[in-house]
């Protein structure tokens, strides 16, 4: 027996038709049942996503699994099939499924648009233009795509309802599983250095140029000066000593950046405080950025005070997702794991 995987191209013309037929759940049975009757295959799952038609199954050895599948697809499509598909077997049938999962095969691509951040000049006439972020919403990382996520799932359940679903596929499913949580941590990793990249090119629009600049950051119940000096010191001085709470103000009047990530005790980054602060800065600009999830650490009023740029993680997010660098190292991350998963999967084939 042998695993295969045969697919309507999306860019033929009997697609619409095989699509449009296979979106009524009935029709997806039906299938299904003529999979389930098939006296050469065993086992049979539809993948009938937005752009993608693909049935994975398990023929037996010497039969002519590309024909089947020709068969099946042709009952439910109006015009000639067997011209249309794309078929793989074995490891290149689960190679297929990984690399629409990783993004990376001809059907995953999409064209992908990047867009500057707001204004080309440097200093403070780019930031200006960037102090009044966007409510595009949040960034949503990579990921999975989301149609494809959800056929997948359900194309399991139905699977199962119509009991096409044997070992062999139920290996192929657990390895999807696995690809998908590596991926979604992946995902996780890149939005989060892409957030960080936005606050650094923010940072040199506000201030041209990074070089010492001091950075302060809020934690539980302390502060730490993280840089002063150089920015490429940053990873050095980061136990640096920490600074008493009380000090806040005083620390605040020599800070140019302050990243709050959660709240400090007896301290609080409010309109007053922060007035203060400008006025012992003398127009010196600062860049603040709310960490928290709920953008509620730093008084949202005090964006408006003069020279103050405030920007919460949803700001940054929105910025983020039109930026250059929105998928910061996604590619080679992918790659690497559809190249494990491919891996992986072949060793459990033998």
């Amino acid at each position: 027996m042998g695993l295969f995987v045969a697919g309507v191209n999306p860019r033929r013309p009997v697609f619409p038709s095989a699509s449009q037929h296979l979106a009524d759940a009935a029709a997806r049975r039906a299938l299904l049942g003529a999979v389930s009757g098939h006296r050469s295959l065993s086992e049979g799952l539809l993948v009938a996503a937005d752009g993608r038609l693909e049935l994975y199954a398990v023929a037996d050895e010497g039969c002519d699994a590309y024909d089947i599948a020709a068969g099946l697809f042709g009952a439910v499509a109006e015009g000639e099939v067997a011209g249309a598909l794309y078929f793989a077997e074995g490891i290149d049938a689960a190679s297929h499924l990984f690399a629409a999962l990783c993004g990376l095969d001809e059907f995953a691509r999409g064209p992908r648009e990047g867009a500057s951040l707001p204004g080309e000049c440097d200093g403070l006439a780019a930031a200006g233009e960037l102090s009044q972020p966007g409510g595009r919403g949040a960034l949503g990382a990579p990921g999975l795509p989301d149609a494809l996520a959800a056929c997948w799932a359900r194309a399991l359940s139905e699977a199962r309802k119509a009991a096409t679903l044997g070992d062999a596929l139920t290996r192929l499913a657990a390895a999807v599983s696995g690809l998908s949580s590596a991926l979604s941590a992946a995902d996780a990793s890149a939005s989060t250095a892409a957030l960080a990249e936005t606050a650094v090119e923010l940072a040199r629009r506000v201030f041209g140029h990074l070089e010492r600049r001091c950075v302060l950051a809020a934690g539980v119940e302390r502060f730490q000066v993280l840089c002063d000096g150089d920015c490429e010191e940053a990873a050095r001085v980061l136990g640096a000593p920490v600074a008493d709470p009380q000090l806040l103000s005083a620390l605040l009047v020599d800070a140019d950046i302050v990243l709050a990530e959660s709240a400090v005790e007896g301290a609080s980054l409010d309109r007053r405080l922060m007035k203060g602060v400008v006025r012992l800065r003398r127009g010196r600009p600062m860049l603040l950025v709310d960490a928290s999830a709920d953008g509620s650490l730093i008084d949202h009023r005090v964006a408006s005070l003069d020279g103050v740029f405030l920007y919460a993680v949803a700001d940054l997010a929105a910025i983020t997702r039109d930026a250059p660098w929105a998928r910061l190292g996604t590619d080679d991350a992918r790659e690497r794991l559809f190249a494990d998963a491919v891996r992986a999967f072949a060793l459990q084939m033998g």
